[in-house]
């Protein structure tokens, strides 16, 4: 296990983590953090703690990141906890979709964990919650999987 400034992790410790990274363009003085990244490896997983919102002036940072991140640790297992997001649109489900191509293509498996209501509210009128891997918080705070591990495929029909 290596941790993210890529140094080894000695035996027996915790992950470890690197600060928060801050993503985003900052408009004036008074403005609040609009995406914050705080990245954890453990194992084989890379998870990825994002805060704030995911919009068309924080998508292609969080892009960045998240190619940093596969390109430096290959993770088996890419995690994105959304708990803390309060807010996507179409530009952040793009980057969402992006990067559940890019850990599927090398075999791998994106999950999008613990997105709060808003954000879970746009994957299912996108549809895109059939299609991700996405861990829901339950009433009862326990995780609950939805998506699926099927592959879609159109299949042509004899005439006949």
């Amino acid at each position: 296990m290596t941790s993210i400034d890529n140094t080894p992790a000695q035996p027996g410790t915790s992950p470890r983590r690197a600060g928060p990274l801050v993503v985003g363009r900052d408009v004036s003085a008074d403005s609040v953090l609009m995406l914050a990244v705080d990245v954890q490896q453990d194992g084989s997983t890379t998870v990825l703690r994002l805060s704030g919102e995911l919009d068309v002036a924080t998508a292609d940072d969080l892009r960045f990141h998240i190619r940093a991140a596969v390109e430096a640790h290959a993770p088996q297992r890419l995690l994105l906890d959304l708990s803390q997001l309060g807010f996507a649109d179409s530009s952040g489900l793009s980057v969402l979709v992006w990067a559940h191509q890019l850990m599927s293509d090398r075999g791998h498996q994106l999950r999008l964990h613990h997105p709060q209501p808003q954000v879970m509210r746009v994957l299912h009128i996108t549809g895109l919650h059939t299609r991700l891997h996405i861990t829901e918080r339950g009433a009862d705070g326990a995780g609950r999987a939805t998506g699926t591990d099927r592959r879609h495929s159109r299949r042509r029909t004899a005439p006949g």
